[in-house]
């Protein structure tokens, strides 16, 4: 058994698919394929069930995963000791979350720290909040940034409030609710809802506002949202700051009454030493919000 096998076992569970985790790993889906089935063999079980639509794990799949998981991640971290012994910067950094947020552009900050440190090899993870927190506590990744309160997250877990942001109306120019100033939660009752798929924090904080409202559809790109409610589909809500740039005359945007303002914020395992790639990455972002180095 190598680990490397584990790594690639561990990619497929996840991805429930070898075409996507090969793209993860940067490795030929052969390749993959054929070191998943070498591991199945030594073991003597079948690990993966393979349908026409998707890959499922089976059981003795997830007790191997279990322990597998522990053994990735005490492997990372020897490499991750040794770098910080040398004092380098460099391995792997892996984060979860990156469409705008607040004030925050993520994608930016992953791409300025990317050039100041040319040795660490990031990989990005676009997922919906609750998925991504449960990959952080399983330690497939060292870092989210989500809109939610660490306090609100598993006891495993931890992190840093970054800033506040403010969610909003959106509706087509034509709908009704575009004539308010200010629209009351209380409008939302009995509207027809596009909403972004279960699991995300817009989603819980869409059905905390309007626990009336009747989702229509659902969407997994804030772009194909904005897109659907501009056609006259239906109505949700998004940060100020990911709409605040968008014609009158494509999209309408009005606050709430009351207002809603959630968290956001950069959260890791806690009660475990960052990696150095980890720790720079916290340094950088934090450095960025508050604007000290």
């Amino acid at each position: 058994m190598e680990l490397r096998q584990l790594r690639y076992l561990d990619a497929v569970a996840r991805a429930r698919s070898f075409t996507a985790a090969a793209l993860d790993l940067h490795v030929a889906q052969s390749a993959l394929s054929q070191q998943v089935a070498k591991l199945e063999r030594e073991l003597g079980v079948e690990l993966l069930r393979r349908t026409t639509r998707r890959v499922e794990v089976t059981e003795a799949g997830e007790l191997v995963l279990a322990r597998g998981r522990r053994a990735l991640a005490e492997a990372d971290a020897i490499a991750a000791d040794l770098d910080a012994l040398h004092g380098l910067v460099r391995g792997r950094l892996r984060i979860g979350g990156v469409p705008p947020i607040g004030g925050l552009h993520p994608a930016a900050l992953i791409a300025e720290f990317g050039r100041a440190h040319p040795g660490i090899d990031i990989t990005i993870r676009e997922e919906v909040a609750a998925t991504l927190l449960d990959e952080l506590a399983d330690g497939a990744l060292d870092l989210v940034l989500a809109l939610v309160d660490p306090a609100d997250t598993a006891p495993s877990l931890t992190g840093r409030h970054l800033l506040h942001e403010e969610l909003v109306l959106i509706c087509a120019p034509d709908d009704p609710l575009a004539a308010r100033k200010r629209v009351p939660h209380a409008a939302l009752a009995d509207r027809p809802l596009v909403a972004h798929v279960a699991g995300s924090a817009l989603r819980r904080n869409l059905e905390r506002v309007a626990p009336d409202g009747r989702v229509i559809a659902e969407a997994n790109e804030l772009e194909t949202l904005r897109e659907l409610v501009a056609l006259g589909l239906g109505v949700t809500l998004m940060p100020a700051s990911v709409v605040g740039g968008v014609p009158a005359e494509v999209l309408a945007v009005r606050p709430l009454h009351p207002r809603v303002r959630v968290p956001v914020s950069m959260l890791w395992r806690d009660h475990e030493a960052p990696t150095p790639a980890a720790a720079a990455f916290r340094h950088h972002v934090l450095a960025a919000v508050t604007g000290r180095p």
